[in-house]
């Protein structure tokens, strides 16, 4: 079947096909890691060259929203979660992004740890609340998120509420601690332990964002220590700068 594309307009052909395309995955007619008619099917679709339908395709590979792998074809690619600098927590991110977020539990327990207290401001004797835990958007794991936080900031919340929560943030706002700023530092992590690229449905050896953030109250108390490890393949990390 022939798809009219409309050689009046002043928008190129090329773009008019991409936007074809493009509708055509926001509509699900092209699902997730699905094959694309080959470029003499698309050539033949939209009664073009072979030009235009490269430089559409190579378009929408540079874009994020094909890629390609060699001798089998083009596929529909999973959006990247662009990830902005700010202090939203990881349900509310999603939910931005018209994605559901689960989270499963993978640890809740109370330790003592020299390098964490000193990032907190602990003696060697406060305990630590540590939250491990798979964050999920629509079903597909994305994260591993582990939080540290002072116990006696938190002494009135029972365990069970951390095992029943989606949002730890929220819960968090309960007992009055409420985030208002954060430093973060990024770096790339090879995963090599199987507990991690197997919980994210990773091959051993893929890349994923190493993110360790500390977080503060308004009143400069360090309340949390986390650290993140976020898909390679589902993120990317966006900056707004301004010459001042």
């Amino acid at each position: 079947m022939i798809k009219i594309i409309n050689k009046q307009l002043p928008l190129p052909l090329y773009h008019q096909i991409k936007e074809d395309i493009i509708n055509k995955i926001k509509s699900k007619e092209y699902l997730y890691d699905e094959k694309i008619p080959s470029e003499n099917e698309l050539k033949k679709r939209y009664n073009v060259s072979s030009i235009t339908i490269k430089k559409a395709l190579s378009d929408l590979v540079n874009e994020g929203y094909l890629y390609r792998i060699q001798g089998k074809g083009t596929f529909v690619a999973k959006p990247k979660i662009s990830r902005f600098l700010n202090l939203m927590s990881f349900t509310n991110e999603l939910r931005e992004r018209g994605l559901e977020p689960t989270t499963r539990l993978i640890d809740i327990s109370t330790i003592n740890n020299e390098f964490i207290a000193g990032i907190l401001g602990l003696s060697l004797n406060d305990l630590i609340v540590k939250v491990s835990r798979l964050r999920l958007a629509d079903n597909e794991p994305m994260a591993i998120q582990t939080s540290y936080i002072p116990q006696k900031l938190i002494a009135s919340l029972k365990m069970e509420k951390f095992k029943n929560m989606t949002s730890l943030y929220d819960l968090l706002g309960d007992v009055g601690i409420v985030p208002f700023k954060a430093s973060e530092e990024y770096s790339i992590k090879i995963l090599t332990e199987k507990d991690i690229y197997t919980l994210l449905n990773q091959k051993k050896g893929s890349p994923a964002f190493l993110v360790k953030r500390i977080t503060y109250t308004e009143d400069n108390l360090p309340f949390e220590y986390a650290e993140s490890i976020l898909k390679g393949d589902r993120y990317s990390i966006k900056v707004n700068l301004i010459n001042k």
